[in-house]
């Protein structure tokens, strides 16, 4: 074996001995900033290596990293943070609640309130079905089942009965598809993002099962096919 051979070997061994030193794993609680609410399907992701966990319902994690990386932790309906590792330790981390994303909320609450004190209305004017009467109702209640046939405030009920559905269904596009996660999942320049999401909103149908990381892999794939658009258009 000759020097050079023996240096490089040495080199090798004591390189990976000082990275293996180097992995920790971290362990850590977190909570919603300003209560003492435990947060749990937070993930945890280590930004250098991708690997990613999820917090426990009582709000733990455990994730093996390298001193240097930095994990990001995220949540829907939450502003991310990052934590750079530089020593081994156990975390605690706060969420905060992203305030426009909590103006949605209370609006969709209200909404659907609103929704129902109407649908209540036509309820008290003796409409159950929505215009709609099942086969059964002719035969148990079949005066209520000719009203909701033939009667005025029937085709009414029956016509806000579809408004709501479709509302609530591009309710439902507006939660995995606007600007705050979209300025999330992707560096967008403000000039760009109105276009974008006239181009790219998905249909209700394609949200209806969605996760958060789904909501992330669609806007990441479309702004890619967004930007090349871009691209062969100047070209």
């Amino acid at each position: 074996m000759t020097y050079k051979t023996a240096l490089l070997i040495f080199c090798f061994i004591a390189f990976n001995l000082l990275s293996f030193a180097q992995q920790v794993v971290v362990k850590g609680l977190v909570f919603e900033k300003g209560k003492s609410n435990r947060i749990e399907n937070a993930v945890v992701t280590n930004k250098a290596t991708k690997q990613y966990t999820t917090t426990d319902e009582w709000g733990n994690f455990e994730i093996a990293t390298n001193i240097g990386d930095t994990l990001l932790f995220s949540k829907p309906n939450f502003d991310d943070v990052s934590k750079a590792i530089l020593v081994k330790q156990n975390l605690i981390i706060y969420l905060t609640k992203a305030i426009a994303l909590q103006e949605v909320v209370v609006k969709e609450q209200s909404k659907k309130a609103q929704q129902q004190e109407i649908l209540d209305g036509f309820r008290s004017k003796g409409v159950f079905y929505n215009g709609n009467p099942p086969i059964l109702a002719y035969i148990f209640s079949p005066l209520t089942a000719l009203n909701e046939l033939i009667g005025k405030d029937a085709n009414n009920a029956q016509r806000f009965g579809n408004y709501i559905q479709r509302e609530n269904a591009e309710s439902n596009v507006d939660r995995h598809f606007n600007t705050i996660v979209i300025k999330k999942a992707i560096d967008i320049p403000d000039k760009d993002i109105v276009e974008f999401m006239y181009l790219y909103r998905p249909k209700p149908a394609d949200v209806q099962y969605w996760n958060y990381y789904d909501d992330m892999n669609y806007i990441k794939k479309s702004y890619a096919e967004f930007l090349k658009r871009k691209k062969d258009f100047k070209d």
